[in-house]
């Protein structure tokens, strides 16, 4: 990690702290789950006979007790803790009232209505979770990019989120209605067809943004991202459902991570201004162990019990970090200001 000095906007009046960036190698890194993944799924194939797909492999990596435990509700907890702080809740206040009486709405709905309205919100909610994670992978592209071609990065973003959204609808049909027939066509012949004609602009769009790259490590992240949706699509076509949801969801969650780690060492550096940290001495490392326990055995105590009570809560919960992300960390919010990256 650098360091650089900037001024902190804060309404209790500190001097101005040394910020600390986050090295932008690191998000890189995470990308290694992608040729990880295709490289199981080839040997599988042509060397095992697809003994790993028939026998080995789970449906969905949730019937892994240990996934739900790290994956998934930890890095929600971890992105709301970040709102623990007096100052933050005064600023955003105003911006997720409304989204507060909504989704807690629609939460309480979905824990204790009928059986048909809780599938409906629980799709529902699916699909957003499609989105939210590619969202973030597009916009710390955009960031890294700096001043991409705004009409490429549109073509960009709107053949990726689309793909992410076709994908995911066809496990669905695939993993719930495995016979199912739309018009007379398989569905999943037509979801490999649209993803196929999908990744070409996303391919060709790709080209373009990575020869505009400011420096390499932008070439390389942009060029991440398409590997990971021709990866995800490789997974439906050979039919490795649960590398279709591990794939994006590592590299989303623990990118969060590091961006929350960033944001918390730069923020609480000086003075506990989170109330996580606030009884702990000022560190940059603090954040490094107390979020990732924390958001970890909070998840795990919501996650272990079935009552209606905590059902609305998990919805509530993940409906409301989606929201909160798409907003606090764009210029020129608070949140936005702690982070930097090398």
């Amino acid at each position: 990690m650098t360091e650089r000095t900037v001024a902190a906007s804060d309404a209790s009046h500190e001097a101005a702290l040394p910020l600390r960036s986050l090295d932008r190698r690191w998000l890189l890194a995470l990308y290694a789950v992608v040729p990880l993944v295709c490289a199981v799924m080839v040997l599988d194939r042509l060397v095992l006979g697809s003994y790993l797909q028939r026998s080995v492999l789970p449906v969905v990596p949730e019937e892994y007790g240990l996934w739900t435990v790290l994956f998934g509700m930890p890095h929600v907890i971890a992105g709301l803790l970040t709102m623990a702080d007096r100052e933050y809740l005064g600023y955003y206040r105003r911006r997720f009232r409304w989204p507060l009486l909504g989704f807690g709405a629609i939460s309480v709905a979905a824990a204790t209505g009928p059986g048909q309205l809780t599938f409906s919100i629980a799709l529902w909610l699916g699909f957003y979770t499609v989105t939210h994670l590619l969202t973030q992978q597009i916009g710390l592209t955009f960031t890294m990019l700096r001043k991409p071609s705004l009409a490429w990065m549109r073509l960009w973003k709107w053949t990726m989120l689309p793909l992410g959204v076709l994908v995911y609808a066809g496990l669905y049909l695939d993993t719930n209605f495995p016979t199912a027939s739309l018009g007379g066509f398989d569905p999943h012949a037509l979801v490999v067809l649209g993803g196929a004609a999908l990744l070409v602009p996303l391919l060709m769009s790709t080209a373009v943004l990575a020869r505009r790259a400011v420096d390499r490590c932008a070439v390389v992240y942009v060029w991440g991202n398409w590997a990971m949706m021709a990866a995800v699509l490789a997974a439906f076509v050979w039919h490795y459902p649960v590398f279709i949801i591990i794939i994006p969801r590592i590299i989303h969650d623990l990118t969060a991570y590091l961006v929350y780690f960033n944001h918390d060492s730069n923020r609480n550096a000086q003075r506990g201004h989170n109330l996580l940290y606030r009884r702990t001495r000022p560190s940059r490392k603090i954040a490094f162990w107390i979020l990732p326990t924390t958001s970890v055995g909070l998840a795990y105590a919501l996650q272990s019990n079935e009552f209606p009570l905590f059902i609305a809560i998990n919805f509530f919960l993940t409906f409301m970090h989606y929201h909160i992300e798409s907003v606090v960390w764009r210029r020129p919010h608070l949140h936005r200001q702690f982070l930097v990256l090398s």
